[in-house]
């Protein structure tokens, strides 16, 4: 008799002031959790370069001193999607080409990149999502959805 072994979904989730020392603190704490799930190497890497980039993003541009930032991570059979949320309802600003000697326009594109999938969610008053997902192998399909 075989068994089949099915993914299980983990979860996790973490809310910050809106302040710079939270972007430190959001890379420690995905960083423990992928590693309590079993993740380890370039993708743990990966996730913490976007979620630092992200909440210095909810910080700088959407919170502005007002609010909270609060992270959601969820993992199924190697497929982790990161969740950023923020108060603000507007998109994040358009795209721009990075300046040579500019230090930021670049964390963005820097996301898209090391991510299998990227997106935004937003609602007026219930503020914006900005998601990625990183799959622990990126040679891999990511696992078909429960039915």
């Amino acid at each position: 008799m075989s068994f089949l072994i099915r993914p299980v979904l983990q979860t996790w989730e973490a809310t910050l002031t809106d302040h710079s020392a939270s972007v430190r603190t959001a890379r420690h704490q995905v960083r423990r959790q992928l590693a309590g799930w079993g993740w380890e190497g370039e993708r743990v890497d990966d996730l913490v370069l976007i979620v630092s980039e992200l909440v210095t993003n909810a910080v700088v541009h959407a919170c502005q001193g007002h609010g909270e930032v609060r992270l959601y991570l969820q993992e199924f059979g190697g497929d982790c999607r990161l969740e950023v949320w923020d108060s603000r309802f507007d998109l994040p600003l358009r795209e721009r080409r990075p300046r040579r000697f500019n230090e930021g326009g670049r964390g963005i594109e820097l996301v898209r990149r090391l991510s299998f999938d990227f997106g935004v969610i937003t609602r007026r008053g219930a503020g914006k999502r900005v998601w990625v997902r990183v799959l622990l192998d990126p040679a891999a399909q990511p696992p078909p959805l429960a039915s």
